[in-house]
């Protein structure tokens, strides 16, 4: 049987909910008060990165995030998987920021990696390209959108992004574009902030997604991923305010 076709009222009521991102609600009966915020667009989220850039070396430092990102790298094995890769790996960092994610990972690796990396903001870039080499990276930078990424299909072993993914207004379309540049057997790494007081805080600060396990295990088995695990991740001084999630594009 065919399906009864939407009238525009409610086609334009839905792609209106979908660039909205839920705050809170409230039942009162047989009512329902929601409360939403639109979402921001790529163009004023880079503004918004490059106002926060000046500050953001300090944020990092203040919850650790090179050590705070060690603990679920490790518990997803890809060091272990990136170290059998000849010559050497390619990994993409998208969302870079500072270059934590990058930094943490490279920390664990023994061997050589190609490090790539993206992000909207070319004042975050700077700020990327100054501290990757101060820890002894030389990454391959590029202003960019995780949206549409400039790059070829299976192109990396590891496609990552720390604290991106939530901030978007179409989070599984930019999941569609890491997994498209993803090798076969390649790994999609994710951090996203979870529910939590401190979530809400960044929720209303940014107008962030809050994203839980069961919506980030759905988001990665939608995209075809096996192998779907998570973790969660303790940010000095907030607590477990993230959640990674991993899993594989199959052979």
């Amino acid at each position: 049987m065919t399906p009864p076709r939407k009238n525009g009222h409610n086609a334009s009521r839905n792609a209106a909910m979908e660039q909205a991102i839920p705050m809170t609600s409230r039942r009162f009966g047989s009512w329902e008060v929601v409360i939403s915020r639109r979402v921001l667009s790529s163009t004023d989220l880079a503004s918004r990165y490059d106002a926060a850039s000046g500050r953001w070396a300090r944020t990092a430092r203040r919850f650790r995030l090179n050590a705070a990102y060690c603990e679920p790298l490790l518990a997803s094995r890809v060091v272990i998987d990136l170290m059998q890769v000849e010559p050497q790996a390619r990994i993409l960092d998208c969302g870079v920021g500072n270059g934590s994610l990058s930094i943490a990972l490279a920390s664990l690796m023994k061997g050589p990696a190609d490090f790539h990396a993206i992000d909207t903001s070319a004042e975050m870039l700077m700020q990327a390209k100054s501290v990757m080499q101060h820890a002894g990276l030389d990454p391959h930078l590029q202003q960019a959108d995780v949206l549409s990424l400039p790059y070829e299909d299976q192109s990396f072993d590891v496609v990552m992004a720390a604290h991106v993914l939530e901030h978007l207004p179409d989070p599984q379309r930019a999941l569609a574009e890491m997994v498209r540049v993803l090798k076969p057997g390649g790994m999609v790494f994710l951090c996203v902030t979870r529910p939590s007081l401190f979530g809400a805080l960044v929720q209303l600060l940014w107008r962030t997604w809050a994203i839980t396990e069961q919506e980030g295990i759905a988001w990665l088995n939608a995209s075809q991923l096996v192998d779907v695990g998570y973790r969660p991740v303790r940010l000095s001084s907030a607590g477990f305010a993230s959640t990674a999630f991993w899993a594989r594009r199959p052979q």
